[in-house]
C-alpha cells in the first residue's frame, strides 16, 4: 500500500481532498495505526480480493476497503456490515455499472436487519433517514466512499445523475426489531437469527401521511398510500421494476391488527395504485416501443384502462422503520430504477470469530 505523509491532522485532512479521496465531506485520515487495528480484527489477508468495482473497475481488496471504512468513521465492528453491502452491490443482478453511471437519481440504500441492529446501535426509529446514529452514518458513507474511490463515480465524469439526491453521501437505515411481520431478510430466504443487509438502488424517500393513527377506515389508509405512490412521472409507474415502501410502525401495526400480512398489503396496493391510460399518455417518459414502457401491460388504446404501478407483487419491497410519531402514521416510498438494475440483494453479515 502506498503511503503519504502529513505533518498535522489538518494537513492530512486537506491531503485527502487534494488526492481526490473524498466526495466533498471531510474524512478521517486513514493512518497506518487505524488500518492495522482493523486488519488485526479481521485476521484476513490484506491483499484478499473482494471484487472489482465498476465502472472504473478498480480491485477491491480487504485492505483498501478497510481504508475507505476508516475514512468514513467506522470502528472495526462496523466493517463486516460494509463488506456484506459491498458483496450485495457487486452481484451481477444489481448492475452496479449502470447504477453508478445513469442519469437517474438512484443510489444504493442499505437496510440492516436482524440482531446486529441492536448490537451495533443502528437507528431504526425517529429520524431513521436522518443523522444522529454513528452506525447508520458510517456504514452508509463507507459504501459511498468505496463506490467513489474504487468505482470512480465522479459527478460529470462517470456519474451522470442529472440531480442525484442526498443519500449519495450516506444512505443506510435499519429495520425495526419489533416487527408485526417477518423481517425483510427472512422474506428473502435467510434465518430469523441472522444479521443481514439488503441493498436496493432507489430514490430519496417520499413522505406519506396516512392518518393510520386516527379512527379512519383502513381502506382510506390504503387509498392514501396508493395515490401517493402512483404518480405519473415516477420511474416505476412508467417503467415497472422494484420499489420500496417503508411503513412507519403505527401504520404497520394498524394494518396487522386489521388482518393484513405483507403479501395482502402488496395485493391491495397493486389493486389500488393505478393511473388511467389517458393520463399516462400525457407522460412521455420513455417511448411506447421501449421494453419497459407501461403500454406493454395494458390496452393503450383505452383511455379508461388502468396502468398498474406494481406489475408483480414481488416488485414491492416492504420494511418497517421510523418512529411512532403522531396519528398521521407517516410512511415513505422510494421508487427504484425501473427494470434497469439496482435490484434488491440480501447478504448475511459475517463477523470474525473471537
Amino acid at each position: 500500500m502506498e503511503t503519504v505523509e502529513a505533518d498535522s491532522i489538518e494537513q492530512a485532512i486537506e491531503l485527502t481532498y487534494e488526492l481526490g479521496w473524498t466526495d466533498g465531506l471531510p474524512v478521517v485520515p486513514p493512518t497506518t495505526v487505524l488500518i492495522q487495528k482493523a486488519l488485526d480484527y479481521f485476521k484476513r489477508d490484506p491483499e484478499e480480493v473482494l471484487g472489482v468495482v465498476p465502472p472504473a473497475n478498480r480491485i477491491a481488496t480487504v485492505e483498501n476497503v478497510v481504508m475507505n471504512c476508516i475514512m468514513a468513521g467506522c470502528l472495526p465492528e462496523h466493517i463486516p456490515v460494509v463488506f456484506a453491502a459491498l458483496e450485495a452491490v457487486l452481484a451481477p443482478e444489481f448492475n452496479l455499472n449502470g447504477v453508478q453511471a445513469t442519469t437517474n437519481c438512484v443510489g444504493p440504500l442499505i437496510i440492516v436487519s436482524g440482531p446486529v441492529v441492536e448490537q451495533l446501535n443502528f437507528n431504526y426509529g425517529d429520524n431513521v433517514f436522518g443523522g444522529g446514529a454513528r452506525a447508520n452514518a458510517v456504514v452508509g458513507r463507507a459504501l459511498r466512499l468505496i463506490l467513489w474511490n474504487l468505482g470512480g463515480a465522479y459527478p460529470g465524469d462517470i456519474d451522470r445523475a442529472t440531480l442525484g439526491h442526498p443519500g449519495k453521501y450516506a444512505y443506510c437505515i435499519a429495520e425495526r426489531p419489533d416487527l408485526p411481520w417477518e423481517p425483510i431478510h427472512v422474506e428473502r430466504g435467510f434465518n430469523v437469527d441472522e444479521s443481514c443487509v439488503t441493498v436496493f438502488a432507489c430514490e430519496s424517500p417520499h413522505h406519506i401521511g396516512t392518518g393510520s393513527g386516527y379512527d379512519y377506515p383502513v381502506e382510506d389508509v390504503f387509498y392514501t398510500l396508493a395515490d401517493s405512490m402512483a404518480t405519473a412521472g415516477n420511474n416505476n409507474m412508467c417503467g415497472g421494476g422494484q420499489m420500496l415502501l417503508i411503513l412507519g410502525p403505527m401504520t404497520a401495526h394498524r394494518l396487522r391488527e386489521e388482518g393484513y400480512d405483507k403479501n395482502s398489503v402488496r395485493r391491495k396496493l397493486q389493486e389500488l395504485a393505478t393511473r388511467p391510460v389517458g393520463l399516462m399518455k400525457r407522460s412521455h417518459f420513455l417511448t411506447s416501443d421501449h421494453p419497459y414502457h407501461w403500454s406493454h401491460n395494458v390496452d393503450a388504446s383505452n383511455d379508461e384502462a388502468r396502468v398498474p404501478l406494481i406489475r408483480n407483487i414481488d416488485d414491492l419491497l416492504v420494511t418497517v422503520a421510523g418512529g411512532w410519531g403522531s396519528g398521521s402514521g407517516f410512511c415513505a416510498f422510494c421508487p427504484g430504477w425501473m427494470q434497469a438494475g439496482g435490484f434488491a440483494e440480501t447478504r448475511s453479515i459475517k463477523f470474525p470469530e473471537s
